[in-house]
């Protein structure tokens, strides 16, 4: 199912801002900021988007990458907002658009499902790979809306790594990530597993 996603727009929305970040980690000087702003990247790409748990956090736009149409497309990652077009490659070696009529889209299931609608059918591709392209839109226009555990999870994972700057050895377990960090995670993963 995540075979052939990719993100084609990058989320433009904040997140969190440094300044809410150092309040909730309480960091009180500015020495730090450019440090802290770099892990508050990376802790957002570790969950963010396909390359994370499979959920994105702020809005942004996803492709999937198919060699034919399946009977029925599923949709990876959550939570998907809409689809925005269907293109494929014909016969001919044409590119071409569906209309939004000639499919179906369930948006109220997880995963998302996109079938023909009813009396259409998928039409004939070209035997090429990545002959159907599916891009789609997911996640929240406005911060507010993202699930606040799972900001608590970029703020936790921020806050460790400004701390301890390698794995930290609690007793004999070596812990890259701090403690309710996996757990928050797992409520929201799709699908994928953190490496």
């Amino acid at each position: 199912m995540w075979n052939g996603v990719s993100i084609v727009q990058k989320p433009t929305g904040e997140l969190l801002t440094l300044a809410k970040l150092k309040s909730r980690l309480r960091v009180d000087h500015d020495d730090d900021d450019d440090l802290l702003t770099d892990l508050l990247k990376g802790a957002i790409a570790r969950i963010d988007g396909p390359n994370g748990i499979g959920f994105a956090m702020m809005e942004q736009a996803w492709r999937k990458s198919m060699d034919a149409f399946p009977h029925t497309i599923i949709l990876p990652g959550a939570p998907i907002k809409s689809v925005t077009s269907i293109t494929y490659v014909d016969p001919a070696g044409e590119q071409q658009t569906l209309d939004h009529d000639a499919y179906r889209v369930d948006v109220d299931c997880e995963p998302v499902r996109i079938v023909p609608a009813v009396g259409k059918f998928w039409p004939a591709t070209h035997h090429v790979i990545g002959a159907v392209k599916v891009n789609y839109v997911l996640g929240e226009v406005d911060a507010a809306n993202v699930a606040p555990d799972l900001i608590d999870a970029v703020c936790l994972l921020v806050g460790h790594r400004y701390e301890n700057r390698e794995a930290v050895n609690v007793g004999n377990i070596v812990s890259e990530f701090p403690l309710g960090f996996e757990a928050i995670v797992a409520e929201h993963r799709r699908g994928k597993v953190l490496a």
